[in-house]
Parts: C-alpha cells; structure tokens; sequence
C-alpha cells in the first residue's frame, strides 16, 4: 500500500469518503489529490498501487483528445475538417448525404449522428474504418448526443494520417516522455488500429498528470506543452448532455471530457475511473477503483473537496483490502485432487490440478499449448502474472482478446464448507474475479465469477473436470 498525506489534510474526511464510497457501492483502489501544483493525498489500499498500468476504459478518450490537440497545435488539423478529408472514398461511396456534413468536432463532441455506440462491431471487424461508416447515422451531425468509443478509433486513424505515428507514439513523442509518463499502452481493434476511445493501460500516478496538464493550463515544468485554445476547446460545452443520465452526465460534453455539474471539467471510465479537474480552485482529484454507481462516487469527491482541511483527525485510515482467513479442515490434511481432464470451457482449459498444502493453494490450468499455476496464500494476497486466453476482463464481451493476455493478479484464497474459494485481483484492471472450486464424486466443479460479470464468461458459467 502507498500513503502520502499532507498534515493540513483530514484524516476525519479521508474515512469519511472512504465509507461513504464502500456504503455507495464503490471500493476505491487508489486515490491522486493535488491543489495548486502540491501533492495532498496519494493513496493505494493494499494490493493495489498508485503505479499499477491498469484498464482505464474511456479515461483513453481524454488522452485521445489531447494526441487531436496536439496535432491541432502543430496545424495538422482542424475540429472544423470535414470528416470527408480524411475518408474521402468512404463518404463518396456512402448513400447517406449526411456523412459529408460530418466534421471532426462532431467525433469529439459525440455528435456525429448514430444514436448508438459502434464500437462492437467495429473492434471485430476486418476494417473497423469501414466498420464505423456501415453503422447508420440516424440524426444530423451536430444535433444528437450518443456516447461513442468509436469515435475516439477514428480521431486515432485520423490523427496517424497528418503525423505518420499511431497517437500513442504521437503522444509520447510530443508530450508524455516530457512528463516521465512512461510504458502505457493501447489495445487495438481486430484489424491493428488504436481502439482510441477505450483499451488505454495507464495508471493513477500517469492519469493526475494529464490532469495536471489541464488544469495549468497546457504549462509543464514552466514549459509550454499543450495550447491555452486547445484546453478551452476541450474542457468547454461543445454539446448538449441534458437528456442523459444523471446531473453529472447531463452538464454537458466537451471535446472527450465531460462538464461537472458544479465546476470543472473531467475524464472518467467505466467502474469509476476518474479525472476530476477544477481549474479554479487548482485542484485535480485522480481515483481509481471499481464503483456499480458513479455519481455517487463524484457526490462524494464534492463532500472531501469541502471537509478536506476541516474534521480534525480521525481513527486511522484502512490498510487495504485483506483476504478472509480460511476454515481449517477438521483432519488438518491438504488437498490434491490429481491430473483432471475438463469439459469444455470458454478459456479453451483441457487439463487441471488442484492442490492446497500448508496454507497454500495451487491451480494448475493446462490449455492446448500452455500450462500455468496460479498460486495463493490463506488471508495474504501474492502477485503473481498469469497468461490466459479469453480471460481479460472488459467492459465490452464483443471487443477482441488476445490468444493470451497477461493478467497482472493478486491471489488469496479460503475455505468455505465444501468449497475452495481462490479471490484474484486483477491489478492490470478495475476488476476482481472468484474461482470456485468444489470437490464432486468424479472430480472438481469450477465456477468463475466476477461483480460485473466483465470476464467474457456468464455468471453462471461452470467449468466440470472429471478424471481420465
């Protein structure tokens, strides 16, 4: 766990927003809060970190927008390009007049026409461009707000078209390595583009300081690095948000950042991801976690930003996240349930083992070409990496997995009754996911689960292993 905590800052406050976020369905894994340059709070609850390169989901649309500000800043571009500039065939060959009246601010503001997302289809098409431009427009550009991750893949292609580099090799070119913002990367689509408006890999340490970009106004270490014109543009109300969920999603979208409802502006993601940024006050509040309700999450940001150097101190703060001790089986023996081979599964596993000896568990998962261990302790979480196939967590079932995905995992696992129950932590990501594992008369049932059901698999997926 990391703690950094200025002394003028309440501790009083800190647990109240802590209990206020978990009473609100949020578990906060790591939170940034900076005022007027100063660091006041950094803080990661065990076994998370401020560092961890995880999932951002739709943060990656703020740093998108800031590649198009940057390229923007240098004249390659214009929010005023007509989208037919840059997919000229695309447009001609479009039956649709509308398209031609599709300009660039319109991909930024998320009022292109669609009245739906297309990223699904997209992201597994052959040519996700093409993609993009077979989902029907359904309104005049300009005049419909639809939430559109799509649209960040195209501002991605487009900006590789006027610099020749992907808009992550863009960014840490021009911007990121300037501000020691190191080995992010980006997921792409099924046919190798950015996918632009998710798939970013960042962590919260990288996140406050885009966040600290904006709020000083493009200045970085008395260097100039993104436009004062780019950031009004970004941070401004470019459309229209009042028929949209709730009050700080109805406040209005600039250029892939939303206005809060009461000041600022902010990048966020799904689960909690958030950018807060309020330029008057000076002040960026960065969290990272993993939240079924956003909005509270945001309520409960405006109830530390005003408590913050009031309350006194408090009890103390929690350490983390600790695992639940295992009962102990009544003949104090281990387990091996020996080579099983599976049934079939979604994660293509043919083979398994399962083995617990002096407060330790190993799963041994065989695929066809693969054999990995997962390993875990009882009530202590270890870190360990662990490749899967079709086992990334994410918000989006129909978005491409790798053959294998490196999963970044803290491990622990109890007994409950009949059940062995191995908790894994993905810190790579928001999420959490459960392996249940049973003993049955011919071998093992194994049930995963994750809160949000994000692993690709249902809730009620069981994986059977049955002897040779």
């Amino acid at each position: 766990m990391e703690r950094m905590r200025d002394e003028s800052v309440s501790t009083a406050a800190l647990e109240q927003f802590y209990a206020e976020l978990k009473a609100g369905g949020t578990q906060l894994h790591a939170i940034e809060l900076f005022e007027k340059g100063k660091c006041l709070i950094r803080w990661a609850l065990a076994p998370y970190s401020c560092a961890d390169k995880r999932e951002c989901y739709s943060l990656s649309k703020s740093f998108m927008a800031t590649a198009v500000g940057l390229a923007y800043d240098r004249g390659l571009l214009s929010p005023d390009d007509l989208l037919s500039r840059y997919f000229p065939q695309q447009i001609a060959n479009h039956a649709d007049e509308r398209w031609k009246r599709v300009r660039v601010r319109h991909l930024l503001s998320m009022t292109l026409g669609h009245s739906s997302c297309p990223m699904g289809g997209m992201a597994l098409s052959a040519d996700s461009i093409q993609g993009f431009f077979d989902a029907p427009l359904e309104h005049e550009p300009g005049e419909h707000f639809a939430y559109n991750s799509g649209a960040g893949c195209v501002l991605g292609e487009i900006v590789h078209q006027v610099t020749g580099f992907t808009a992550q090799e863009f960014l840490m070119r021009e911007l990121l390595f300037a501000m020691d913002i190191k080995d992010i990367c980006w997921e792409s689509c099924t046919d190798g583009r950015c996918q632009g408006g998710t798939g970013l890999k960042a962590s919260c340490d990288d996140v406050a300081k885009l966040g600290l970009l904006y709020c000083s106004r493009g200045m970085w270490n008395g260097r100039r690095l993104l436009s004062e014109e780019w950031i009004d543009l970004a941070g401004s109300i470019q459309a229209s948000t009042e028929c949209n969920g709730t009050r700080d999603w109805r406040a209005g979208y600039g250029f892939h950042f939303w206005k809060n409802h009461h000041e600022g502006f902010r990048g966020d993601g799904a689960f909690g991801q958030l950018c807060i940024i309020l330029p008057e006050r000076e002040t960026v509040v960065v969290i990272m976690a993993e939240s079924a309700n956003m909005q509270n999450e945001i309520d409960c940001v405006w109830k530390l930003l005003e408590q913050l150097h009031t309350g006194g101190q408090g009890k103390g703060l929690p350490y983390g996240f600790r695992p639940r001790m295992a009962e102990k089986p009544e003949d104090g023996t281990g387990f091996d349930s020996g080579w099983l081979r599976c049934t079939e599964n979604p994660m293509g596993f043919t083979s398994m083992r399962v083995v617990e000896k002096d407060d330790r568990l190993a799963l041994t998962l065989c695929d066809a070409l693969c054999t990995q261990t997962i390993r875990a302790k009882d009530g202590e979480w270890e870190i360990q990496d662990f490749m899967a196939k079709e086992l990334r967590p994410t918000l989006y079932r129909q978005m491409p997995r790798d053959a294998r995905t490196c999963l970044r995992m803290a491990c622990a696992y109890r007994r409950e009754q009949d059940r062995l129950i191995m908790e894994c932590r993905v810190l790579n990501t928001p999420h959490r996911l459960w392996w249940n594992i049973r003993k049955e008369a011919t071998g093992l049932e194994i049930v995963l689960e994750s809160p949000f059901d994000v692993i690709g698999a249902s809730r009620e997926w069981h994986a059977f292993a049955d002897r040779k």
